[in-house]
């Protein structure tokens, strides 16, 4: 007769789940060893300074002018003690938040931004690099309060330590 015989279905079935307990052991070894933690974000501090808002006159019908410069440190960090983290890249996105505009911005309260980072991140387990593009998400709300006196707009500083969003 031609054939293996009534035993080799079940040797070659039984290989294979070998192989695949041996290879899901090793994965669950190799992190344990390295427990890899996503990246942690936090905003330092923002500084809003030169903020001012140009309000056309009604026949114009065109919307206002806003001019500001803001500065925002954000702090990326590594939980991981074993895993190395590098970054390749990072892009970074400001959107103006809801409510903010036109003469609210001049009146004592508070400006809103979102600030969105996109990074190109290197992991390095040992000797296996992991490339991931986080998505960090930071929302900025800087206390915003006129100076007397003055014309141009209004300065204002905010140190934070909230953290930001990171997703995969």
């Amino acid at each position: 007769m031609a054939g293996g015989g009534p035993g080799r279905g079940t040797c070659c079935c039984s290989s294979l789940c070998s192989f695949v307990i041996g290879a899901g052991f090793s994965v669950l070894i190799y992190w344990a060893t390295f427990q890899p933690r996503r990246i942690r974000a936090a905003v330092d501090s923002a500084t809003l300074s030169n903020l001012t808002v140009v309000v056309p006159g009604r026949n114009n019908g065109s919307g206002g002018v806003v001019s500001y410069r803001l500065d925002v440190n954000v702090n990326l960090y590594n939980p991981s003690g074993r895993a190395g983290i590098y970054y390749d890249g990072l892009d970074a996105r400001l959107i103006l938040a809801r409510d903010g505009a036109g003469a609210e911005i001049k009146a004592d309260g508070e400006v809103g931004f979102e600030l969105e980072l996109d990074a190109r991140v290197r992991y390095k387990l040992g000797f296996v690099p992991i490339r991931t593009k986080p998505k960090v998400r930071c929302t900025v709300r800087i206390p915003v309060k006129r100076e007397r006196g003055r014309r141009g707009g209004v300065d204002s500083l905010l140190s934070s330590g909230d953290k930001c969003t990171v997703k995969y």
